[in-house]
């Protein structure tokens, strides 16, 4: 387009400004667009202005959510091992703390039992060993008659046997046949001499000394001790499960207001989310919209070419019916006139 030559006839009252080209003359026409123009350009700067506003909300909506997440996954881990130590330990304390109870009464009355018993065997053993000891002596009495001269003749007739101290003058008859219950006589005589003396006496004091012992070892293992140790157990148990089950009362509590926080956060960033998108939808449209008034390609109207008289927005409607079509295939299950 060729510029407009300087005036030949300067006014110096007249700016520069105020020359007008002829073609630049606005019309009614171009007043409405540039109006829209106007419109539009603003609608632009506002969009773009709300779109960097929204995707800011949206980054700091998400910044939040990821923060409150890990605390409520913190928090939620927390409150499992309190939860699981609850449902475990708790349970595993209190069932097993009953149950050592009943166990040590009922191991205080075994052992009360049993040192009763073991009291009764001691008295009975010192009673057999007076008793052993009178049989030792009966044993040396007949120990000693056997062993008398005087007493050979008697000893033979009682066992069929002669005795080597037997120093008669005259010889001793030989004994006759005896009954087969007294063939073994003399062994049963020499039985109770010697069983007495050497074995019973010594079995006696072994069976005492072995009965003492087993008292004492009783008596110093102080089974009645685990009763208070049990009532300590279960004291020192009952304080930690109610501690546990303080906690998990906290814990959950907290579970409950860490989660109604994820939940507003989550909430809030799916709205800044499609506040976001729905900003960019409006920047979007409203930079086309100025694109297409600024630089308009609609080849529905061509002034270059020598005007026809005939209709010229078919193609418009073409494209429009095309648009139409699109619509209906994307969105089916919306009605589409």
């Amino acid at each position: 387009m060729d510029q407009p030559k300087p005036s030949q006839n300067p006014d110096p009252g007249k700016k520069e400004k105020d020359r007008v080209k002829p073609e630049e003359k606005e019309t009614a026409t171009q007043k409405s667009i540039d109006a829209a123009r106007l419109l539009y350009c603003t609608n632009l700067r506002t969009s773009k202005t709300n779109q960097k506003a929204g995707e800011k909300a949206y980054e700091r909506a998400v910044r939040i959510y990821r923060k409150k997440k890990k605390l409520f996954e913190w928090t939620e881990n927390n409150y499992r091992i309190y939860r699981d130590l609850d449902i475990c330990l708790d349970t595993e304390l209190t069932t097993g703390n009953a149950a050592l109870t009943d166990n040590v009464t009922g191991y205080n009355k075994l052992s009360a039992a049993l040192y009763a018993n073991l009291t009764q065997m001691t008295t009975a053993i010192k009673t057999l060993k007076t008793k052993v000891s009178a049989l030792r002596d009966q044993a040396s009495v007949l120990e000693n008659f056997r062993n008398d001269q005087c007493n050979a003749t008697q000893w033979a007739l009682l066992t069929g046997k002669n005795l080597e101290n037997c120093k008669a003058d005259a010889p001793v008859p030989a004994p006759r046949e005896r009954p087969d219950a007294c063939r073994d006589a003399d062994k049963v005589y020499e039985e109770l001499i010697l069983i007495p003396k050497k074995v019973l006496v010594f079995d006696v004091d072994s069976l005492l000394q072995s009965s003492a012992d087993v008292t004492g070892i009783q008596t110093f293992s102080n089974i009645s001790v685990l009763t208070q140790l049990q009532v300590d157990l279960t004291k020192a148990s009952s304080a930690l499960v109610t501690q546990i089950q303080a906690s998990v009362k906290t814990r959950t509590t907290d579970m409950a207001t860490v989660q109604a926080d994820l939940i507003a956060s989550v909430q809030d960033c799916t709205k800044t989310g499609v506040d976001e998108y729905n900003k960019i939808a409006v920047c979007h449209a409203a930079h086309f919209s100025v694109q297409f008034l600024c630089q308009p390609d609609c080849g529905c109207v061509k002034p270059w070419q020598e005007s026809v008289i005939a209709p010229r927005l078919d193609d418009c409607e073409c494209r429009i019916c095309k648009i139409g079509e699109v619509v209906r295939s994307v969105y089916r299950g919306g009605a589409v006139e």
